[in-house]
């Protein structure tokens, strides 16, 4: 389990080396928002897109800030240093117009970063390798896994064929199970920190069919429990036969957000909507990550657990 990390950064490089650990992945051609304050602040991460895009991913950031009523920002943007001059004159009228500081502005290719305010052109540029800074140091030897692309992170929860082929043949002699079995086997798979058998998983994977018995494997996770759930809830969507991963991966990114990996989080997203069965857990979660709601948040002043309940009045639930 990863250990609680408190960083303090004194220099942008300190704040570039953030990023990472904020998003599990170093990004390529976006820009990233983290939040400055104290309590739970937001942070987001956009994709740059074309010149015609921009103004939406700008908006993506701002609303955010806005909702969360944010007084300051460092703004981080991904890409050559060059076409990064545009972006931050954008963000820094934008940020500017709504009140919002923008402490730091920074432009990083990969190599080289350079203050993006003032402008990029003619600005001392820096090598720097983010991966090797003591800050992602620490945190590799904390437990915290930090990819070097998205990229690589959505790799990480592509199929492994010889468990999808266990898996395929338990679920032709797997039933439903009864209320509680869910809760009850993924508590003793993070007690013993151990990935779920080929019955269990078939198990699992039907389970999450059903509403009720999917709102056992989240409903009740604490945040400090969560990293532990996720691991399970991986190595389940990664046993899944085709057609059957919109449950468990709707499991696996309410409980990534849930354990601060909104990357992740997305990257399961995105698993649940290329297959069939899409349900209303996927939803709740894309308009938590939307909003960029913090999960100290969760759960929400309301007593109602059940997703169906969570988005009643919403969107109806399936």
């Amino acid at each position: 389990m990863e250990r609680p990390m408190n960083l303090t950064a004194r220099s942008a490089e300190d704040l570039l080396a953030c990023v990472p650990l904020v998003l599990g992945f170093v990004p390529q051609e976006s820009v990233v928002m983290l939040g400055l304050g104290s309590g739970a602040v937001p942070h987001a991460r956009v994709d740059l897109g074309s010149p015609d895009e921009l103004d939406g991913a700008v908006r993506a950031l701002v609303g955010p800030a806005v909702r969360h009523r944010l007084r300051r920002v460092s703004l981080f943007v991904f890409t050559d240093l060059d076409r990064a001059l545009g972006p931050s004159r954008r963000l820094l009228r934008a940020f500017g117009a709504r009140g919002i500081e923008v402490v730091s502005l920074v432009a990083y290719d990969g190599r080289v970063w350079c203050w993006a305010d003032p402008p990029v052109t003619g600005t001392t540029r820096h090598p720097f390798e983010v991966l090797t800074h003591p800050f992602v140091t620490e945190a590799v030897v904390a437990g915290r896994v930090v990819m070097a692309s998205r990229e690589e992170l959505a790799r990480s929860l592509d199929p492994l064929p010889v468990r999808v082929a266990a898996v395929s043949a338990a679920l032709a002699r797997t039933r439903r199970p009864a209320p509680g079995w869910v809760r009850e086997t993924t508590a003793a798979l993070v007690r013993q920190q151990a990935a779920p058998n080929a019955a269990q998983t078939a198990t699992l994977v039907l389970a999450t069919a059903t509403a009720a018995l999917r709102d056992e494997a989240w409903g009740e996770v604490s945040r400090a429990e969560a990293p532990s759930h996720v691991d399970v809830w991986r190595t389940v969507l990664r046993s899944c036969p085709p057609g059957h991963a919109a449950g468990p991966a709707a499991v696996l990114a309410f409980l990534a957000w849930r354990a601060g990996e909104g990357a992740l989080a997305w990257c399961a997203v995105e698993v649940a909507h290329r297959g069939p069965g899409t349900c209303s857990l996927t939803e709740l979660v894309v308009e938590l990550l939307e909003q960029a709601i913090s999960p100290d948040a969760w759960p929400p002043p309301a007593p109602e657990s059940s997703e169906v309940r969570v988005l009643r009045g919403r969107r109806p639930a399936r």
